[in-house]
């Protein structure tokens, strides 16, 4: 039976107690984020299909059909029907929120996450498929978040033993809010336009 939720950081909740207990590699931010991805692509997508891309086409053994209405319910009816509402420009997603990182460390942990759903995001839009034609703005959307994705794998392999100052910190800081801002602002161009 479907469990009613009263916001979306409730389904996150439940989403990521199942991510857990059912040994999926994926995370919730990446879940999030493959999942707006094929809600925005040109493509047809089934989300049945998506749901079991998680666990690598490997969808694992439940114990119950009441086990497996709860995944469907909170996958697909619950988060697909959460995201889904973000293709309203009134309503845009958003990344998974951050804290001001209070080392080097948490800073390149923060890169890793946000690389990781703008991948995520990505291959939830293209499907796999290769030379199709993008509305222009939306490809301006997308080679600004390969730039990203670059961007934030610079930092994450820096070097953590270097040699830095609390400045160096919060100038880092303070740049890679610039690329969280500018990161959910093409996600949301690409979802308005293609979604």
């Amino acid at each position: 039976m479907p469990t009613p939720y009263s916001s979306e950081t409730e389904i996150n909740l439940d989403v990521q107690r199942l991510l857990t207990k059912y040994d999926c590699p994926y995370k919730l931010h990446e879940v999030r984020a493959a999942f707006m991805g094929a809600i925005a692509s040109l493509f047809v997508v089934d989300p049945v299909f998506e749901l079991n891309a998680l666990w690598d086409d490997a969808f694992p053994e439940l114990d119950s059909e009441e086990a497996l209405s709860e995944v469907q319910d909170v996958f697909l009816n619950q988060l697909w029907h959460a995201l889904q509402a973000h293709t309203d420009q009134d309503d845009p997603f958003t990344l998974t929120p951050l804290e001001n990182p209070a080392s080097l460390t948490e800073l390149m942990s923060q890169a890793r996450i946000r690389g990781e759903e703008l991948d995520a995001f990505m291959d939830g839009f293209f499907q796999d498929q290769e030379g199709f034609d993008l509305d222009p703005d939306a490809a301006e959307s997308v080679s600004a978040l390969e730039e990203l994705i670059e961007m934030y794998a610079e930092i994450m392999n820096m070097d953590p033993a270097a040699p830095s100052t609390p400045l160096d910190l919060s100038s880092l800081s303070e740049n890679m809010t610039k690329m969280n801002e500018m990161a959910e602002s093409e996600l949301n161009n690409i979802i308005l336009i293609c979604a």
